[in-house]
This record gives structure tokens, sequence and C-alpha cells, in this order.
């Protein structure tokens, strides 16, 4: 129903800028009140027309007035004493009509208005049952007025006396009614939000059915054959020969580790974008060349199980630096670079493309798979959508979660195809802060730096971890000093001050955060560099960690030409920025 204007403002009164279920509540209180105090004034003078009875008009208009003022309450957000002075109101009046036309009006119809609209408009208990007990004392009053007969009731003839009741049984008929509507659209309301509520969790169980499915596939396969070929490691070593498929094997597990790495990795993070966990975006300056030189450095390892070349192509036209958020970035290009290793060609490349275009800078992924299939084009950047590869598989979330974070980045990802030979995916970033300054592309590859005359010390509970770590350092010419927990570690820093601390996050005795805080507490130890090693990949745990002082943070499982890079950074001096 379409009101009049006016009538609609006032029903809104005092409703602006609330929560909805109290917007609705506010205006059923100022729509009771409006419409009674109508009927009041509207009625009264129309029963002292026809009975000349001032007790019966000047009340009326009092009335009418009364429930004006409640309007006006609610105006002033006054809302409790307005919903209280309401009922109190209705329960005044029909007791002072009650006592004065006595059996010519049925009071309990009163009663059961009162009550339907002491559920309908408060919420709080202590409220109804205030109104309760004004409802049934009004009652009880009128009743007792009826049976001592203390004051004698006004007499009409029988066709005015009919008017009248019939008049005030359409009065309580119309505020029922208005109860009844509230109720049924309040009702109705529920009934949708349970509806679509109901819909949510029906596809939430389903995604969820369909997530637990492909992820235990998923893993199985990786896990599958690095279970396998450790297998075939242990027959060669038991019968003493060295296989000559030993180096294929290693780089075989190497590429089955890394892929399991990263589909955990992206379901971690796809459980906390459907979460509603939002990263905070860390914009920084970032050296385009060599961070896309880290990262194909990094994936050079797994690419050669299929001997696919990685090649790096910068344009002239692209800034040294630009403002983004490192981690991010990264992320994106990882499961871009991962996605295309899975689906290229043996023996083929994959071409990193990094330049500007209009007002953008790019960076854009090419690999020779041969494309993908239209209909599965148009869908390819929701979660679990892919296809399957020889070796190497995944969840299908890479590109959903790369593109979740080029828009948190204020850019987006495209995608061609050229049929039957590549696909590239193009991420696009604003050019916004980047530095104007140019520079020649990386013409080699990073090299591998030792530290033979640096001294790190390894804290961490893992005897596992403990032993992987300290041979990888040690075939790095690095020495190497090793603590069980937090404890010990502090003691070995005191009495040798090592170069670097790799430090595990989770330990007994003392963890990693409260072994952080007492090594920059204390004077001699305060400078040493901290790598945090965690199996702990989510962003705002990293972040914590630097924040009280740690110069790096690593996730398990190590990838160890990620942590060589840490290495160089904090050994060598050399910086990110």
């Amino acid at each position: 129903m379409k009101l009049f204007q006016p009538l609609a403002e006032i029903i809104s009164f005092g409703s602006q800028n609330l929560a909805e279920e109290q917007q609705q509540r506010i205006r059923i209180i100022n729509t009771l009140s409006l419409v009674t105090a109508l009927l009041a004034i509207s009625m009264g003078p129309v029963f002292y027309f026809m009975t000349g009875k001032l007790q019966i008009l000047i009340p009326a208009l009092a009335e009418g007035l009364s429930f004006f003022f409640v309007i006006w309450l609610n105006r002033r957000h006054r809302f409790e004493t307005a919903s209280i002075c309401m009922m109190c109101f209705q329960a005044v009046w029909a007791l002072y009509f009650g006592v004065l036309l006595g059996t010519a009006i049925e009071i309990t119809l009163v009663l059961l208005f009162m009550i339907s609209a002491t559920f309908l408009v408060y919420k709080k208990r202590r409220s109804i049952l205030i109104c309760l007990s004004v409802t049934v004392g009004g009652l009880a009053v009128t009743e007792a007025f009826y049976f001592g007969g203390w004051v004698e009731p006004l007499v009409f003839e029988h066709t005015t006396t009919f008017i009248i009741r019939w008049c005030f049984i359409l009065v309580i008929l119309s505020l029922n009614t208005i109860c009844i509507i509230f109720y049924k659209k309040m009702t109705n309301g529920l009934m949708l939000t349970l509806k679509a509520r109901t819909t949510e969790l029906e596809k939430a169980n389903q995604s969820r059915k369909v997530f637990l499915q492909e992820t235990s596939h998923e893993l199985r396969n990786p896990l599958n054959a690095i279970f396998g070929i450790v297998q075939l490691m242990q027959m060669d070593l038991k019968s003493g020969k060295i296989s000559t498929s030993l180096p294929a094997l290693v780089d075989s597990l190497y590429s089955a580790s890394f892929n399991m790495r990263e589909i955990i990795n992206n379901v971690l993070e796809l459980s906390r974008i459907e979460a509603g966990h939002l990263d905070e975006v860390r914009y920084r300056k970032m050296d385009v060349r060599k961070t896309l030189c880290n990262i194909a450095n990094i994936y050079e390892y797994v690419a050669n199980t299929k001997a696919v070349h990685i090649d790096l192509i910068f344009s002239e036209a692209l800034p040294e630096k630009v403002m983004t958020d490192e981690t991010k970035f990264s992320q994106i290009i990882n499961n871009l670079l991962m996605n295309a290793i899975k689906f290229t060609r043996p023996k083929s490349d994959i071409a990193i493309r990094a330049g500007v275009q209009g007002g953008e800078w790019y960076v854009s992924v090419t690999d020779q798979g041969g494309g993908i299939e239209q209909d599965k084009l148009v869908r390819i950047f929701e979660p679990f959508v892919g296809e399957k590869s020889s070796f190497i598989e995944g969840t299908g979330l890479g590109l959903h979660i790369s593109k979740h974070f080029a828009e948190l980045l204020e850019g987006n990802i495209t995608v061609e195809c050229l049929e039957n030979t590549s696909t590239t995916f193009t991420v696009y970033f604003p050019l916004s802060g980047a530095d104007a300054a140019l520079q020649q592309a990386l013409q080699a590859q990073p090299h591998e730096k030792m530290f033979g005359s640096k001294t790190v010390l390894v804290i961490e509970d893992d005897k596992m971890n403990q032993v992987i770590l300290k041979n990888f350092l040690l075939n790095n010419g690095v020495r190497v000093l090793t603590a069980n927990n937090g404890v010990e570690g502090l003691a070995t820093a005191r009495k040798q001050a090592p170069d670097l601390i790799i430090l595990d996050s989770h330990m007994p005795k003392m963890n990693g955060r409260e072994t952080l805080q007492h090594l920059k507490n204390d004077p001699g130890l305060r400078r040493i560099p901290v790598i945090i090693a965690s199996g702990d990949a989510f962003t705002e745990t990293a972040a914590g960690f630097m924040r009280e002082g740690a110069s790096d943070y690593v996730t398990k499982p190590i990838e160890f030409t990620a942590l060589r890079l840490v290495l160089e950074k904090h050994l060598t001096g050399v910086e990110s920025d």
C-alpha cells in the first residue's frame, strides 16, 4: 500500500539511520499511534454531535493529542519512553471509556489488541511484563467498576448505543488488523531471510563437499608421487647401487613436494577469502625486474622436470620500481607461473613479459599448452575450474586467488588464447607511484653466494627440520649453531653471537614470539637479523612478527632458493629496495 507522503513521513519519524529491526518497531508504534490519534480526533466530535456529551468530546481530543505526543517522543529518539507511553495511554483511555460507556463497548477487545501489540512492539522482557501488567490491571479495574457499580455509565437510546458499540469494534478491528499486517510483513521478511540463508548454507555445504573432494584428490596425487619416489630411492639404497634415474627422481620429488605446498597455500588462502578476511594491502616500492627474476629462479627447478625453460622479457619503458604489495604480487605471479608450467608442452618455453601499456604496467605469462576450450575460458577464474596435467596437478584455485589479489591491488587480470598454440594470462596494475627512472633488463639470473665467514644459529625444536636446515647451511659454507628451544637459543646466542638467527615460531619452554622479544631487548643481540620460520602462512602472523622486530619471515616447508635469497639479503647487505 502506498501511503500519502505526509503520513508516510510521520510514520518514519525517528527511524532514520537505525538497524532494520529497530526501524520496523518504531514504524509500528508510530502507525498505531497515528491511527489511534486520527480516529479519536475524528470520532470524538461525531459522538458529541450524537450524544451532546462533553465527557466524550474532550477526552477523545485529549486521547488524540496524547498519541501525537508518542510520535513526538520517537522523533526525539526517546524510543523506550514512546513505546511504554503508547501502551499505557491505550490502557488509560480504554479504562476511561470502559467505565464511562459501560457495556456499550467491548473492553475485552482492547485486551486482545494490547496483548498482540505488546509482543509485536517490545523486545525486552521488562517492557513486555510492564505492558502486560498495565493491560491486565486496566481490565481488572474496569471489571471492578462494572461489578461494584461505583460509577453510573452513560445511557443512550438503543440506536445510539448500537452505533457507538460498532464504531468502537471497528476501531479495535482496525488496530488489530494493523498489528496482523505488521506481523505478516515481519514473518514474510524472516521467511525470506531464512530461505536465503538456507540456500546459502546448501551452496556452502555443496561447495565444502566439492572442496574436500577436489582437495583430497589433488593432495593425493603429489603425495603418491612423493611416496613412490622415496620407496624407489630406498630400494636403490638397500641394493647398494645408485640408479642412473636418481637425478630425475630427485627432480620429480622436488616438483611433487613444491606442488603440494602450493596446493596447501591456495587452500588456506581460499578459506580466508571465503571467511571474509581481507588482508591489509601494504604498498611499498618494489623492484619489478628483481622480483620477477627471483620468482623465475625458484620455479626453474619445477620447470626442469618437463625440460621447460622460463624466458624473462622486460620492456625498456618498464619503471625500475613500482608501488605495490610485493607479497600479493608474488602470489599472483606464482600462481600464473605454476599454472603455465602445468599445462605447457614438455621441452617448450614459458615467456614472462613485463612492460607498460597506457597508464598501466603489466606482467604476462605465456605457455605453449595449446590453449583453453571456449566453454572453460568463460569460467576460468572460478574456484575448482581447471584441467588436469600429466604430473603436476592443482585444485583449480590459483587463478581464482590471483584474480582476487589483482582486484585488491586495484588491477585486473585477462586471458587470451591462440588456438592449439598458447595461452597468455596478463595482470595489469595502475602506474601511480612508479619510479620514472628506467633500467635495462637484467641479463643474468641471480648467482648463488657462499657465506663462508658467517655463523647462523638455528633455533628449532623439530630434529628433522633442524637437520635439514643445518645441511643446507653447511652446503653453503655457513658455520651452524643449533638450539632445541628458545631458552637454549638465548644462552647459545649470548655465549657466541651469530651473524643471523633462524627462529622457529612454535617451540616448548619459550616460543618464537617470546624468544624474539628477549633477543630484541638484549643490547648485545638486538642488532642480529632474526628470520622467523613458521608453518603459519597467514599474512597477519608474518606482519605481527615483523612489527615485533623480525627481519624476515619464511613459511614451512621452506623453499631453499627463497631461503638463499633471504640469506643474501641479510648476510651480504643486499636489499630489495
